[in-house]
């Protein structure tokens, strides 16, 4: 942090153009410089590189059904490096995670930053196969064990089971957005939505891929801002359960 420069101009290299915080700032002013001082680790390069978490911002902007902040901050991704391929992946992951209204808002965003992909993605030649048993399979290896909830489907619903496994291993490893990143802007997503027992998931997901603690505390710092410090509760509760059978 650069101890020259004050909260506004700080805050400005994060936020957009807010007429609230100059409000905030001469009011309150503790209050904006602790607000900065959480922007100066979620904007900045620290644990995770700045962009990557400018990404999660975007997709938690989704989730909130923000546009303007949604372009905001993928133009910030963007302008940190973080390549087309990646941002379309981020926005496979809002989808199986919150849906398909958060995923058409980050999606158009998509577009608006970054224009036409240089090159149509890759499609794939055949159909990806799939059924009940390699569906458990992959549940197992994920979670060391088959969660009832999925032990639900493959006894009420098992094509829905396959469709939901072949989503989320697609969404989660199938993107151009490493594995790593795609956990941790989940755990982003879920803090924001006050979500623990999901924050735990992709936190040990995170972990499994390589993640560091202080990456899944900086991820999921980056919905402070969005969800309030309400979102931090849930977020440290799903990092601590997520140190079990790491």
């Amino acid at each position: 942090m650069d101890e020259l420069l004050d909260e506004a101009t700080r805050a400005a290299r994060w936020l957009p153009d807010e007429a609230w915080f100059p409000v905030l700032q001469k009011g309150h002013p503790a209050f904006a410089e602790g607000m900065a001082r959480v922007g100066d680790v979620i904007a900045g390069d620290s644990a995770l590189p700045g962009g990557y978490k400018m990404l999660f911002a975007a997709a938690i902007a989704a989730v909130k059904r923000d546009q303007r902040l949604v372009g905001h901050y993928l133009g910030l991704a963007a302008g940190e490096g973080v390549p087309y391929r990646e941002a379309e992946g981020a926005g496979v992951g809002v989808l199986i995670s919150r849906g398909v209204v958060p995923h058409r808002l980050l999606t158009e965003a998509i577009s608006e930053v970054y224009g036409a992909p240089e090159s149509d993605p890759v499609r794939a030649t055949a159909s990806p196969s799939a059924d009940v048993q390699s569906s458990l399979d992959y549940f197992s290896r994920y979670f060391g064990f088959v969660p009832d909830y999925v032990e639900l489907l493959a006894n009420r619903a098992p094509v829905a089971l396959e469709g939901y496994f072949l989503m989320r291993e697609a969404a989660l490893t199938g993107t151009a957005l490493p594995a790593k990143i795609m956990e941790l802007l989940l755990c982003a997503v879920n803090a924001a939505e006050y979500q623990a027992r999901f924050v735990m998931i992709h936190a040990r997901g995170a972990r499994k891929a390589g993640a560091t603690e202080e990456e899944l505390v900086e991820a999921c710092l980056t919905a402070l801002p969005f969800a309030g410090v309400a979102s931090w509760l849930p977020a440290a509760e799903g990092i601590f359960q997520s140190r079990q059978d790491s």
